[in-house]
This record gives structure tokens, C-alpha cells and sequence, in this order.
């Protein structure tokens, strides 16, 4: 988990890509429950930020990236020893 956080715009953050690769979950999975985060969360645009990120063919795709409440309201959601 030490790749978890980074900084963007000085403000220490996650992205979508990060948080499925490190809980092992597909990123489509991810974005699923942000999209649903979306619905349900009044403050969903302080903690939530979407983004365009090149994959390894250098096409865009969809990604957010999250502060720490992001981060924490969206793992809380997560199931497994991880």
C-alpha cells in the first residue's frame, strides 16, 4: 500500500487505478461502486474528482481520483481481509 497516495495539485490523493490494483479488484468494479457513491453522497464532488488516463496503448480512460474521504467511504464498502 505504500504507492497508494500521491500528490496532484498539493493535495495528497488515490486514484480509482490504484485503489483496484492494490485491493485486487478490476477497475471497472471500482468505478462501479464510485458511479454508485455518486448517487448517494451529497459531497460527492469534495472528495471525487473524475479524470481522462492513457492506458498502455496510450488511450484515454476513465479514472477518479479521491481524497482521503474518498478513499475511506469507498473501502469501507470493499469486502476482504485486504
Amino acid at each position: 500500500m505504500n504507492n497508494l497516495v500521491i500528490m496532484k495539485n498539493k493535495q495528497a490523493v488515490t486514484s480509482s487505478l490504484q485503489v483496484a490494483e492494490t485491493f485486487g479488484k478490476n477497475h471497472r468494479d471500482v468505478l462501479r461502486a464510485i458511479t454508485n457513491l455518486q448517487k448517494d453522497v451529497r459531497n460527492f464532488a469534495q472528495m471525487f474528482v473524475e479524470a481522462s488516463v492513457p492506458d498502455s496503448y496510450g488511450r484515454d480512460r476513465k479514472a477518479f481520483y479521491m481524497n482521503r474521504d474518498g478513499f475511506t467511504l469507498l473501502a469501507m464498502g470493499f469486502n476482504g481481509d485486504k
